[in-house]
């Protein structure tokens, strides 16, 4: 697999978020981990929510805040960073700079008057399809949560800079 470029991946998040923002639940997830516990689900058959929208990276450390600014400006109502346990990064700590970005996140959307809980962050094996469903199941009911009232001030709050 390749590396996307940043114009890349903003634009995957648009053409995500197209139609019927409210409805889909954006996702990164590193292609070593979360996106092989993905794939593992739908090859098990392991019923989930089909309204995530995989975007497929090499490590959740490429995970940059620009891409979670920019899908909650399109209207996303959920954010899910997914990458590997601390113990199985395939590049080495990559995953705990993720942690510290997220968190980082949190506070930030905090003080815009954004409820932090709409940013996940899960750590989900190649091996974990049934973790992989569970994560899903519960993003999604944080999803049915989020009104368009809130996605509309979220877009105000992030488009005053």
């Amino acid at each position: 697999m390749r590396h996307f470029a940043d114009d890349q991946i903003l634009a995957m998040i648009d053409a995500m978020l197209e139609e019927k923002p409210g409805e889909k639940i954006c996702i990164f997830a590193c292609n070593w981990c979360s996106y092989a516990g993905a794939d593992l689900a739908g090859l098990s058959r392991i019923q989930y929510p089909p309204n995530g929208r995989v975007i497929r990276t090499m490590c959740s450390g490429r995970v940059d805040e620009e891409f979670i600014w920019h899908a909650f400006k399109k209207g996303a109502p959920i954010v899910l960073v997914s990458g590997c346990h601390f113990v199985d990064c395939h590049y080495i700590d990559a995953n705990r700079w993720t942690q510290k970005r997220i968190e980082g996140m949190w506070n930030k959307l905090e003080r815009k008057g954004i409820r932090p809980e709409r940013l996940q962050l899960e750590w989900v094996s190649a091996a974990e399809a049934s973790r992989w469903q569970k994560v899903m199941y519960a993003v999604e009911e944080l999803r049915k949560k989020v009104t368009r009232e809130e996605i509309e001030e979220t877009q105000k709050a992030l488009s005053k800079g």
